[in-house]
């Protein structure tokens, strides 16, 4: 009895040690399936994302791009431009001048350029002053002196038909534009895309110039009322009595006029509306009509297409890598920090973060106001005032709930550093691998193409004083989001998501709010335009903020991506200024 006791336990071990040998083996084969289909993706996602950056800087073939050109104004000022011309050399060839506007660069009209360029023109996209790559600090009298200085060089080139000329300017760009054009006969050729008319019938007597004054139905800036007005003075008509998208006079007489309305577009959206960019040619084209179009086709939404293609491969690339980056580099990652307030819910801490953000935001945002006004980069003062203005009532709102927890809030503070030194170092090296990463995929898509997200290196001296601001702002933000919220939540993905939805929601409500009152305190919806542009901005940033949490198993890379990208956006879009010549062009 005993022996066949014996040999069943005997059986029993030596079947169960069979099935932990089958069972490891099936985790091995998992484990490599899991590592190849990850390495097939990598390298899909790869491969896409190369083709669509080849793509995008080859077409047209048509057109040749030369970038980062340099012209000196004659007020001394370095003004860095880009030539977009057919590839088939000629003599006399027409050429237009494009102008951004505030905040912008010579990126965002890119698309226009390239429509130009293969209607068989030589567009020029230039930085003014204080903008992209240019020197100097932004003067609104002197951005003239920029657009002399595109003049003086399109001269040197011995190409150029300089008495047959083109300017269009977008928003602010349109202020350089109306004085030039109406002071220099050469220009027989005006576009106004989303920015004022102020040239009249007078102040161009005995010369031909056709004007074409493109308004969105939802300008943020700019109202069609004022357009009309404007447009009433060049016509000598009233301005109620002015049919949108009618033309007034003739190419023929060089007096064509006429205003196009594009009832689905906002200020910043003009910039790369399909609609509005083929309007702009054909208006060229009918005003100078011996130009002969080296290419027929039509590229933007073909660019769009390529730019989607490229842009969410490398996210998705991005994404990809850090996986086994973090397995690399992190190994043995601690336990997640997290904090537990067991008395309150999700709803409950969301609700009183937006509560306590939206009532001492303001008190928040008084206190970076030095920053404002000793920085020549207000619009990015004017960004880390605003987050600051977030942080100080989260802040309160961890204090509060410490305190009702007996918790200390120093020690809450205190626990993403709870990790040992060699971790710590780990989590900075691979966010500073990947910041460097997801900068590059952003860059090569985005800011060469559309928006010029690069700071000249007139702005570094202010970089490290912007980066250390914000990154003190991510790591207090992933402390509520992420240690003290996401671990409430589900994990794997569905966590990842509604952790993301969370903080993306709760920075939108807050962005919303303080803008749009603003704007009607003020009466002025300029600043509406920063929820636009503001939006992909912080949905990356939230994505990053949950995503790296939960792969990691700390707050510290996710905090140095966000920041480091955050703080070269506001430090590119914002133009070198002092702070007094700017607030008559915001209020």
């Amino acid at each position: 009895m005993i022996s066949k006791i014996i040999f069943k336990n005997e059986n029993n071990t030596f079947n169960s040690n069979l099935m932990n040998e089958a069972n490891e083996r099936r985790y091995k084969m998992a484990l490599g399936n899991l590592k190849s289909r990850r390495f097939l993706f990598t390298f899909a996602f790869l491969s896409l994302f190369i083709m669509g950056t080849v793509l995008i800087f080859l077409i047209p073939t048509s057109i040749k791009i030369t970038y980062g050109l340099t012209a000196q104004s004659e007020d001394g000022e370095t003004i860095v431009f880009n030539v977009f011309e057919p590839k088939k050399e000629e003599i006399g060839r027409k050429a237009i001048i494009l102008g951004h506007g505030i905040m912008d660069s010579k990126e965002w009209m890119k698309s226009y350029a390239i429509e130009f360029a293969a209607a068989g023109f030589i567009a020029v996209t230039l930085d003014f002053r204080g903008h992209g790559m240019s020197s100097g600090e932004l003067n609104w009298s002197r951005l003239i002196y920029d657009v002399k200085a595109i003049i003086t060089y399109l001269n040197s080139r011995g190409d150029i038909d300089m008495n047959n000329l083109g300017y269009l300017g977008f928003s602010m760009g349109g202020w350089p534009g109306n004085q030039i054009v109406k002071n220099n006969s050469a220009f027989k050729c005006f576009i106004g895309v989303g920015t004022f008319l102020n040239i009249t019938k007078a102040e161009i007597q005995n010369r031909t110039l056709n004007i074409l004054m493109i308004q969105a139905k939802f300008d943020e800036v700019f109202t069609l009322e004022g357009t009309k007005e404007a447009m009433g003075k060049r016509l000598n008509m009233t301005p109620e009595d002015i049919v949108v998208n009618r033309l007034y006079g003739s190419f023929q007489n060089g007096n064509a006029s006429m205003i196009y309305l594009d009832d689905d577009a906002d200020h910043v959206s003009l910039a790369w509306d399909q609609d509005v960019i083929r309007e702009a040619r054909d208006w060229l084209l009918n005003t100078f009509p011996d130009v002969m179009p080296v290419d027929s086709n039509f590229y933007v939404n073909i660019r769009a297409v390529i730019f989607f293609l490229q842009l969410f491969s490398g996210l998705f690339l991005f994404y990809f890598i850090i996986t086994p980056l973090s397995n690399v580099l992190i190994k043995n990652p601690d336990e997640p920090p997290n904090i537990d307030f067991p008395n309150e819910s999700i709803k409950r801490i969301m609700i009183k973060t937006l509560f306590y953000s939206l009532i001492l935001g303001i008190p928040g945002m008084l206190m970076m106001i030095p920053i404002l006004f000793l920085s020549p980069l207000p619009l990015a003062s004017a960004m880390v005032m605003f987050l600051f203005g977030q942080i100080v009532g989260i802040i309160i709102l961890l204090w509060r709930m410490c305190k009702k927890n007996n918790k200390s809030l120093r020690e809450m503070l205190k626990i993403p550093f709870k990790i040992s030194k060699d971790q710590l170092v780990r989590q900075i090296i691979m966010g500073i691998i990947l910041a460097a990463l997801l900068y590059t995929i952003i860059y090569v898509s985005v800011g060469l193409n559309y928006l010029g997200i690069a700071p000249s290196i007139y702005k570094y001296p202010w970089f490290p004083l912007y980066f250390a601001i914000t990154l003190c702002i991510m790591i207090i933000f992933s402390i509520l989001f992420q240690i003290t919220l996401q671990p409430k939540l589900s994990a794997g993905f569905k966590g990842i998501f509604h952790s993301t939805l969370l903080f993306f929601g709760y920075m939108m409500l807050f962005l919303v709010s303080y803008i749009t009152s603003l704007c009607l305190i003020v009466n002025n919806y300029f600043l509406m335009m920063v929820i636009v542009i503001s939006t992909p901005i912080l949905l990356l940033i939230a994505i990053n903020s949950a995503y790296l949490y939960q792969k990691t198993g700390n707050i510290f890379t996710g905090a140095i991506i966000n920041t480091f990208f955050m703080t070269c956006v506001i430090c590119a879009f914002s133009p070198l200024v002092n702070v007094l010549n700017l607030i008559p062009v915001l209020f």
